[in-house]
């Protein structure tokens, strides 16, 4: 069990976020396209106790070598703590062999999937920290950094000169809202599903 610190910051683009982190020596790990499927109880309980399970399935677009895990990933993730300028939480997470076998063991539990997110990502390490270069159907996007604590990710955020004011809310409910604004339900959000009206801005 360990903890996650991070923050991300709004953007329109990544060109001066990969600039700065050459730069500044960042290694470049991946790209990748995510598929988070999210599972609840029927009565929403994680998510009202602002807890989440998610299975986590990985496709590698571009790898930069060294050792590279493609096993889906099934992730607990506790309440989360806020702090004026970052987001704290528990987060427990395994590799799997069979998701579809963990999927079933889920639903025979009583959890049902509840949302299907996807996300491409670069990664990147600098230091002590991540920085991931996120794209999500709907909302655009962000620069992620996760670290050990906030003030190694607010320093790196000041060395990248990232614009604005960290974002400590998670994507999850940024797209809730942002369903609700367009008027849809916010159940599957990957790049092929999301049509050209429902596209973000």
């Amino acid at each position: 069990m360990g903890h996650e610190t991070e923050v991300k910051y709004k953007v329109h683009g990544f060109e001066a976020v990969r600039r700065a982190l050459r730069a500044r020596g960042g290694e470049y790990q991946a790209t990748v396209v995510q598929t988070d499927t999210y599972f609840d109880m029927p009565d929403r309980s994680l998510l009202k106790a602002d807890q989440g399970l998610r299975l986590r399935r990985t496709r590698y677009v571009r790898h930069a070598g060294g050792r590279r895990d493609d096993r889906p990933e099934l992730t607990y993730k506790g309440p989360v703590r806020r702090t004026d300028r970052a987001k704290v939480r528990t987060e427990v997470q395994t590799r799997l062999d069979c998701p579809e076998a963990i999927e079933q063991i889920l639903r025979r539990c009583g959890l049902e999937a509840v949302l299907v997110v996807q996300k491409r990502r670069a990664s990147y390490r600098l230091g002590r920290c991540r920085v991931e270069l996120d794209e999500l159907p709907l909302l655009g996007r962000f620069v992620e950094i996760e670290g050990p604590d906030e003030s190694s990710v607010h320093a790196l955020a000041t060395r990248l000169k990232l614009p604005g004011s960290p974002i400590t809310d998670h994507y999850i409910n940024l797209l809730a809202r942002r369903c609700r604004r367009v008027g849809r339900q916010c159940r599957k959000v990957t790049f092929d599903h999301c049509t050209s009206d429902c596209k973000h801005r």
